[in-house]
């Protein structure tokens, strides 16, 4: 197993230390004991021109590429087949394809599923195009009350009725929506093939935007293993179920991003080392 960070990060990093331009912060970054990047598919489309070129040389990998798409209001098919053919392209074999959110009035049960049904075909169509060009389609458990996979049932759906899509199992985000991550583990064995390592703690940090739960409760970022998610327990569980993949630190919205991804990685490299 190899150690992730979000891309994000290390360009937030980057700023807060104020340290420019962002490669120069990659020789760090991989002194921690990580060895790739989770990327942003607009931002890799932006800055195609050298990211990629400056990832290569200081021997960052693409661990997976993210995309936000809407496929209930305006995205289509191709839209999401673009996102594939430019992981392609860079040898990118894992990508994550948000769907989209629901607007309040859709959520009532009629309108409901007539819009989970336009995502799950996007995303099966999507899928099977992926799978012919040898690439994996994952889906999180999204902390939004708009996102129509964020509990453990909503995202069960999409993987009991897509084949070809798997699970990128986000330790933090079931607690978003009330749901104990460690409980709901077991539902998600079997399909896991990715994983964000996501710390929270529910103690006030000074300047940070917290994120609300759905019964209220303010979250913030913390590094990975110094929160309240039981991490141990969780990665012994993925892990011994046969999970060989990438751990992938997360943590936005800290004000601390370098601190916190040097502790995260150290964190990391113990299930690592042992496994």
């Amino acid at each position: 197993m190899k150690i992730a960070v979000f891309y994000e990060h290390i360009a937030e990093a980057a700023q807060q230390e104020n340290i420019t331009p962002v490669k120069s912060i990659y020789e760090k970054v991989k002194s921690f004991g990580i060895d790739a990047v989770e990327i942003d598919y607009e931002r890799a489309v932006k800055e195609e021109d050298f990211l990629f070129r400056d990832l290569k040389e200081a021997d960052l990998s693409v661990s997976c590429m993210y995309g936000f798409f809407d496929f209930v209001h305006g995205s289509t098919v191709e839209d999401g087949k673009r996102m594939v053919d430019f992981a392609d392209k860079h040898d990118i074999r894992k990508v994550m394809l948000i769907p989209g959110f629901l607007k309040k009035v859709e959520f009532i049960p009629f309108l409901y599923q007539k819009k989970l049904d336009k995502m799950i075909v996007a995303l099966t169509n999507i899928c099977e195009y992926a799978k012919s060009r040898n690439i994996m389609v994952v889906l999180e458990d999204f902390d939004g009350k708009e996102a129509p996979f964020a509990t453990a049932e909503q995202l069960s759906v999409f993987l009991k009725r897509i084949p070809d899509l798997y699970c990128a199992f986000d330790t933090g985000n079931f607690l978003y929506s009330g749901e104990d991550s460690l409980k709901v583990l077991p539902v998600f064995l079997d399909r896991i093939r990715h994983v964000h390592c996501k710390d929270r703690t529910f103690t006030a940090k000074e300047g940070e935007e917290p994120k609300e739960t759905v019964d209220g409760k303010k979250m913030y970022s913390c590094a990975v293993g110094s929160g309240c998610i039981q991490m141990k327990e969780i990665l012994d569980q993925i892990i011994g179920s046969g999970y060989d993949g990438y751990l992938s630190i997360e943590h936005f919205g800290s004000l601390n991003q370098l601190s916190d991804m040097e502790k995260s990685a150290a964190y990391l490299k113990n299930f690592c080392d042992v496994h």
